[in-house]
């Protein structure tokens, strides 16, 4: 069994580079808005976005992590991916704009959806009615939500903060949640949020963060399909999901193979069109798919739903799913980790499930 204390300065170096390798925030167009109306208009073909200038220096995270070794077991081969998935995403964020670059860079993290996970999105697109709901509830009231949350839950080291990013976002590495401040919610939105950003992104990463090593709160190396599988699979077990988010989950697996088949922006709206999504929707899926050149994760969720959903099925292990951010593929060497005293069980536990 790998000696923790061996793996001690590379997890130190892991947490710290995370705090600037944050790609959801770098990766988020700053012009959206004026490209949307544009695009729309029909006075461009495809938009061009601009980015946050960086605040850090990307070479600086390279020249730390690449030199460092890891133990040669099956912890370190964790480690040792861990490591080469931060610095893709540190050279993703450096080639902001290069499509090529971006989208291989992508694949080698996240993988790209095969044709079953496809197909099913396409008949979940095509049987699955266009109801939107009203979005007429501020950020104001989500956020204090949210910090309620945290606050039931005893999470009184995390914050929610505003941001001009228009997703809802966690950053495990910093503690914090972000909400869009000038965006409108739907009244299911109140306790869905709750549900994923804090009942799982926030307690998966609470529970990484008592564990000796912190990478248990970053994120295992392929852990995200797992970590929105379990966001969707809650979502709906507490009737927290509707048409319109099915759909929209549905339309981001569309919208990634719509980049990895070559489309440019025009062809992947207009695809996404063709399944009934309004210009607001269709354009919100594209915008994810090629935001940075082609920034294509967005199938882990529905993919990782459909394996949760199997989990579940055979009465999933949620208490081991519960000790970080691990993968269902971890499940095996984190039971392990915990027979032998070297991970703790999970503390924070989601009251929807307990």
């Amino acid at each position: 069994m790998t000696n923790i204390q061996a793996l001690n300065s590379l997890d130190e170096a892991l947490v710290d580079s995370a705090k600037n390798v944050k790609i959801l925030y770098y990766i988020e167009p700053v012009n959206a808005e004026d490209q949307k109306e544009e695009f729309l208009a029909g006075r461009i073909q495809n938009p061009r976005f601009t980015y946050r200038d960086l605040e850090y220096n990307p070479e600086d995270v390279a020249q730390k992590l690449e030199p460092i070794e890891t133990p040669d077991d099956e912890l370190g081969a964790i480690f040792e991916r861990k490591k080469k998935n931060i610095l893709l995403e540190n050279t993703i964020i450096a080639n902001r704009g290069d499509e090529d670059k971006v989208r291989e860079t992508t694949v080698a993290v996240y993988g790209s959806p095969d044709e079953r996970l496809v197909e099913y999105a396409d008949e979940l697109l095509r049987q699955t009615p266009n109801v939107e709901a009203t979005k007429n509830v501020s950020s104001e009231h989500i956020i204090a939500a949210l910090q309620e949350a945290l606050y039931e839950y005893g999470l009184t080291d995390w914050n929610v903060e505003v941001s001009d990013k228009r997703l809802t976002t966690v950053y495990a590495a910093e503690k914090k949640i972000s909400v869009c401040r000038n965006r409108k919610f739907a009244e299911i939105d109140t306790e869905r949020l709750k549900v994923h950003e804090v009942g799982v992104h926030v307690l998966r990463a609470a529970n990484g963060y008592e564990q000796p090593l912190k990478i248990f709160a970053l994120g295992l190396p392929g852990y995200l399909p797992t970590e929105e599988g379990l966001a969707l699979y809650f979502e709906e077990l507490t009737g927290n999901t509707s048409k319109e988010l099915v759909r929209d989950y549905a339309a981001r697996v569309i919208a990634v193979d719509s980049v990895c088949r070559g489309l440019n922006f025009r062809q992947t709206f207009d695809r996404l069109k063709s399944y009934d999504l309004t210009d607001d929707q269709a354009w919100n899926s594209a915008v994810r798919a090629h935001r940075a050149g082609g920034y294509i994760k967005d199938h882990v969720y529905l993919q990782g739903y459909r394996r949760v959903k199997e989990v579940a099925a055979k009465d999933g292990d949620f208490d081991t799913l519960y000790v970080g951010k691990i993968g269902i593929e971890h499940l095996q060497l984190v039971g392990r980790l915990l027979k032998n005293g070297i991970l703790k069980e999970a503390n924070h536990k989601p009251h929807f499930v307990y």
